[in-house]
């Protein structure tokens, strides 16, 4: 317990062990200080220096022999409180130069591709990009599902859409369904169909798309990219132009 305690002060596992141990030893040479630290003999005053740097042991000599003596447990907190001030004064050099190192910093476009899987991880997600984006939302591929679940889910998606007053463009893959017909009536939505749209549903959003599978799992490929969306945009609007009302 006593050894973790130190570790979080500062020291290293064997420093803490060859602390403890002169705190039992009282002064001791360094043979006696190896075996009842359990610790390397090779490495005995290495740590000892190190120890003594950071003022925990203090070292005599008597009769050409050196001893070693552990310093009082109260000199850990001076410890800790040196350690604080020298992190305090780093962090504020830091931050002096953070505008420098800004302005260095090679500023390059990424493009982030996750892939979420079930409703679980992919809700919050839609929801997310939903609330936040102040961009119209185009969505292409879109089939009537077999599983009520899938037609739920979005169904909820897009009254809280209607109601945050997000309009939508949707190219439906097929049409005269009840699923199609809910759509049609939809409040900020505009329906199209063809039958030759895409093998998936692709939803975008300003800069996100979003490629939904229906297979075993409900799963999706989020893409947080401007020249993805882009890319989309321009097949969806192309589409659009010959689909079917």
């Amino acid at each position: 317990m006593y050894e973790n305690l130190l570790s979080e002060a500062g020291l290293t596992q064997s420093e803490s062990k060859v602390y403890l141990a002169l705190l039992k030893l009282g002064k001791s040479q360094s043979g006696k200080i190896v075996k009842e630290a359990n610790i390397s003999s090779g490495k005995i005053y290495e740590i000892l220096e190190k120890l003594s740097e950071k003022g925990l042991v203090e070292t005599v000599t008597e009769n050409g022999v050196k001893q070693f003596i552990a310093s009082d447990p109260k000199t850990i907190l001076d410890y800790m409180k040196d350690k604080e001030e020298d992190i305090k004064d780093k962090t504020k050099k830091l931050e002096n130069i953070i505008p420098d190192l800004q302005k260095i910093r090679k500023s390059e476009v990424l493009e982030n591709v996750y892939l979420v899987k079930g409703f679980r991880g992919i809700e919050p997600v839609v929801y997310e990009v939903l609330e936040n984006t102040k961009d119209d939302i185009k969505i292409m591929g879109i089939r009537s599902s077999k599983n009520i679940k899938f037609n739920a889910f979005w169904l909820r998606w897009h009254k809280e859409r209607i109601k945050l007053k997000k309009e939508a463009k949707i190219l439906f893959s097929d049409r005269n369904t009840d699923y199609w017909r809910n759509f049609k009536k939809m409040k900020l939505t505009t329906t199209k169909s063809i039958e030759t749209v895409s093998p998936s549903a692709i939803m975008v959003i300003g800069e996100h798309s979003f490629i939904f599978s229906y297979e075993e799992e409900f799963t999706c490929i989020h893409i947080i990219s401007k020249q993805t969306a882009n890319s989309f945009n321009s097949f969806f609007e192309s589409v659009w132009k010959i689909a079917k009302p």
